[in-house]
């Protein structure tokens, strides 16, 4: 950020010299500015160099910008969580989506929108190939595009005597299958765009079931399946049997892979996790996976299928909000993971009365007639965290402290 500083307050200067920055100067200016929209177009206009690079951060995600107000973008679920959401009135938000969709429906001409009139035959050319640069599709920002573009459409005099409408399903499949370069493909049931809904359950069960049926509907047409293929990173953030069971068919390249469990259904859980282990067993070089919310029934089935299949790949394992009342089982589970780098225990919950019953009968970690820690050696672990709670979300310092010890004793943080 002093670089930054420095470009302020000598404003007209470096605009000037600035034209002549190295392309990697330029990089690194620009991923400083990727969460703030005005300073990103304002780059575009300093020279081609600086187009060029901030044009391919701009349309990395572009439906992102469109309901977040400078937020930070980091991975999972927590991606749209604790985001600034968007302040922008709908019209002026409805107008951007607008002409955002109308660029990228221009680039293919796709005989459907033409014939639709949605877009014309012949068009004014577009400067660049926008899909080229399209690395992330979030599919609910592209829900809600599609639900402010029909809209706008509606209200719009310029376009009420048409009204044609555009379909979630016949968009989703125009994205996927004109992006060479998609590499994530996000669908968080954490997204949300509007105070008026927030709190309204019922609308977002029913328009995650929608998009979710639309997923799976499209992951099974033969002539696009192959698409799928090319996705290094999957977040699913749903609770639906059927779509772990369809990606773990046609995705065999994720690397890291972001997933939901949290049913309060036992058999729904169970076959969820089933279905999940599928998905793992079937990827080539699983390198970070990353768990939310789920029981430790479906923990272990998860751990398993990582131990058969990933042990060797795997350098990430991140549960965040699981449930685990037996620590031993994990731990066992852990012993065939020898390549982790990073292990973190994000407000796992263990109910008290579980912890000191297990305590005071010897179960679990607290049998002295077993040794948890033999065989127990993590020699790549660079990072560790362990945080529980209890079932009335306070933390449980005393679980936390035992397996934190465990762990540090069982990696060579421990000489550090």
């Amino acid at each position: 950020m002093p670089l930054l500083n420095f470009l302020k307050k000598n404003k007209r200067k470096c605009v000037r010299n600035s034209r002549t920055f190295p392309p990697e100067l330029i990089r690194l200016i620009v991923l400083n500015l990727k969460n703030d929209k005005k300073s990103l177009h304002s780059c575009l206009l300093v020279s081609r160099d600086w187009c060029k690079e901030t044009v391919d951060l701009l349309w990395r995600q572009p439906f992102h910008f469109l309901y977040t107000c400078n937020k930070t973008n980091p991975s999972g679920f927590s991606r749209f969580k604790n985001s600034k959401k968007c302040h922008c009135s709908n019209e002026k938000r409805q107008y951007q989506v607008t002409n955002l969709l109308m660029t990228y429906l221009s680039i293919k001409h796709d005989k459907e929108f033409v014939e639709k009139g949605i877009i014309k035959a012949k068009s004014e050319r577009i400067t660049f190939n926008y899909f080229e640069f399209l690395f992330v599709l979030e599919l609910h920002e592209l829900y809600c595009a599609i639900k402010d573009w029909n809209k706008w459409n509606k209200s719009n005099s310029k376009f009420r005597k048409d009204n044609y409408s555009l379909t979630f399903e016949s968009i989703m499949r125009y994205f996927i299958t004109n992006t060479p370069k998609l590499k994530i493909l996000s669908f968080d049931t954490k997204f949300k765009t509007n105070k008026k809904i927030d709190n309204d359950h019922n609308y977002f069960s029913n328009r995650d079931n929608y998009i979710l049926d639309s997923l799976i509907k499209e992951s099974k047409i033969p002539e696009i399946i192959h698409f799928f293929d090319n996705l290094t990173e999957l977040v699913l953030a749903i609770s639906g049997c059927g779509i772990f069971s369809s990606f773990s068919q046609i995705c065999r390249n994720i690397q890291k892979l972001i997933i939901r469990i949290d049913s309060p259904f036992y058999g729904v859980v169970r076959v969820e996790s089933y279905q999940l282990a599928s998905l793992i067993r079937s990827q080539h070089n699983l390198v970070h996976f990353e768990l939310f919310g789920t029981p430790e029934m479906g923990i272990n089935k998860t751990l398993e299928s990582l131990k058969e299949s990933q042990h060797n790949s795997l350098k990430t394992l991140i549960l965040n909000n699981s449930r685990i009342d037996y620590n031993a089982t994990i731990l066992s589970y852990l012993k065939y993971l020898q390549n982790l780098q990073e292990l973190r225990f994000n407000n796992c919950i263990c109910k008290r009365n579980i912890y000191f019953s297990i305590k005071k009968y010897k179960n679990d970690i607290f049998d002295d007639r077993k040794n948890y820690e033999e065989g127990l050696w993590l020699p790549n672990l660079k990072y560790l965290k362990v945080g529980y709670i209890d079932e009335k979300e306070e933390e449980f310092n005393e679980l936390s402290f035992i397996i934190s010890s465990i762990l540090i004793r069982c990696s060579p943080l421990i000489f550090k």
